[in-house]
């Protein structure tokens, strides 16, 4: 009777065991995201929006965030974020930003992409009343294509702050980065590299649209993407590592 008993707690004391620890397994595995914030920052035409994630799940992820604008439920802008590593438990601010060439009233909506998982927030309305005289000063050339990068040179006429670059306007289905540039001096020249994830690749064209402080410098440029190919390919991926390094 007593090795009876002693049988029954000890399969007892196993079963909970295994349960808990199959508890703890499937708790492991939770793929989760939550938006804890979505702020606007309107400066005349320029707008920055802001978004806070929360990995909420136990899994860590490679997350960014899409952002569709309308006008009149009409779709006139999406962009995308950079991505960012989010561990489990933490949290990351991404910012897209655009530029308005109209006053008016309009509505937004948020992709957030993590872990093969899309979280998509309602739309939020926002209105931008009044708009700021701007000056043309950017000037882009050497423009490149490579299987996963452009890259430019950028000059400009003035010495500016806060520039934001925002690439539109491309082949849909494809993913391109913003850049941001801290400060440029007057006549001075940047080699800028921008990220872009293709589908199937084709040659394409695309706008970059270049903005700074708080609107009052923008240019907007219209460039085609065509890759480059053998030892030209190689010799620019040298001298645009150096530029940039340098």
């Amino acid at each position: 009777m007593k090795k009876l008993f002693l049988f029954i707690i000890c399969f007892l004391l196993l079963t909970k065991i295994a349960f808990s620890a199959l508890i703890e397994v499937g708790i492991s595995q939770v793929i989760e995201n939550k938006v804890i914030s979505q702020t606007e920052n309107i400066s005349f035409n320029a707008v920055k929006f802001q978004t806070e994630i929360y990995n909420t799940g136990s899994i860590a992820y490679d997350s960014r965030v899409r952002i569709f604008i309308y006008n009149d439920s009409k779709l006139i802008f999406d962009g995308w974020s950079q991505e960012k590593d989010l561990m489990a438990g933490d949290k990351e601010t991404f910012d897209i930003y655009w530029y308005s060439k109209y006053p008016g009233k309009y509505e937004y909506k948020l992709r957030v992409y993590f872990g093969n998982e899309i979280n998509e927030t309602e739309k939020k309305e926002f209105e931008i009343d009044h708009l700021l005289d701007y000056k043309d000063v950017f000037e882009v050339y050497n423009f490149r294509t490579y299987d996963n990068k452009i890259v430019f040179d950028l000059k400009s006429k003035e010495n500016v702050k806060n520039i934001e670059i925002i690439p539109y306007d491309y082949t849909p289905g494809w993913i391109f980065e913003q850049e941001t540039i801290d400060e440029m001096k007057k006549d001075s020249i940047k080699t800028v590299s921008i990220p872009f994830y293709p589908t199937v690749w084709e040659p394409s064209k695309l706008t970059l649209a270049i903005v700074a402080e708080d609107g009052k410098f923008y240019s907007e440029r219209v460039e085609e993407m065509k890759k480059e190919a053998g030892i030209i390919d190689l010799i620019n991926n040298i001298l645009n590592s150096l530029r940039i390094i340098l």
